[in-house]
């Protein structure tokens, strides 16, 4: 078994993935498509809801965020309620987390990593389709957050940059904007190049902890265990979500 599983104190390093060596599979967009492979991975891709202690969730990020305003408080609370009926995760970081960003508990970054393994595991075990879609990828798959374009301060910590395909993609843009192609029909060129032909071009390099955690996913799901959770760290943060503590166990796979 890939040691992808027992991630340990190598997990957050910052690492290079070669693309022309590695078979890669970089999601930008939930439209992307590798291969005939979908690659709707990411946090704010909808259509793959779920359930965290009978919480129903539309998208992962929306989970996510709702760790960081854990305490159980009111205030807390009523900001969890907004990210429970929100279906639209790009809304949710702007629209729920930024105006509420100094609010989050104090110790969110003591165990977001972990929480996010966490609500990304349960929507495995709580979403048959996303359960399919990772198990659809090749055994040898390196999944990669491309982040190339964003200017976050976590891009290439959840994801990574590739200077090279940047390069190759950005010339192309300036090629087709002198042709007169409208921006629309560029970015559709962009995406055809940057998934097909430059897909094995240049190096991603980055933390990738997102794609870390969906490869140690995929791998628990075909050997029947589950990725390393701290769990004894989270049951310590007492995650309260809705005014109700989540206690954190192993939990069984689906069938």
């Amino acid at each position: 078994m890939s040691n992808l599983i027992n991630i340990s104190e190598t997990f957050c390093r910052t690492e290079p993935y070669d693309a022309a060596v590695l078979n890669c599979y970089a999601f930008r967009r939930g439209t992307d498509v590798r291969n005939g492979i979908v690659l709707s991975l990411g946090n704010m891709v909808s259509g793959y809801p779920f359930e965290i202690e009978g919480i129903h969730f539309h998208n992962s990020e929306c989970a996510y965020i709702a760790g960081a305003f854990s305490y159980g408080t009111d205030a807390h609370i009523a900001i969890q309620r907004q990210l429970v009926v929100c279906n639209n995760g790009y809304a949710a970081k702007k629209t729920i987390r930024k105006p509420h960003d100094n609010e989050k508990r104090a110790d969110w970054e003591t165990f977001n990593v972990e929480w996010m393994k966490y609500v990304v595991w349960q929507k495995c075990l709580g979403n048959e389709n996303f359960r399919r879609l990772l198990l659809s990828f090749p055994k040898d798959a390196v999944i990669i957050e491309d982040s190339t374009f964003q200017r976050g301060s976590t891009a290439t910590v959840w994801g990574t940059r590739n200077d090279e395909l940047k390069k190759r993609l950005n010339a192309l843009h300036k090629e087709l904007k002198a042709q007169g192609m409208c921006k629309a029909a560029i970015k559709r060129e962009q995406d055809k190049m940057r998934l097909g032909e430059w897909a094995t071009v240049g190096l991603f390099v980055g933390q990738n902890l997102m794609g870390k955690i969906l490869m140690a996913c995929k791998e628990a799901l075909e050997y029947g265990s589950e990725p390393s959770i701290d769990y004894a760290l989270l049951n310590g943060k007492r995650i309260n979500i809705l005014g109700k503590e989540v206690s954190f166990n192993q939990y069984a796979i689906a069938a």
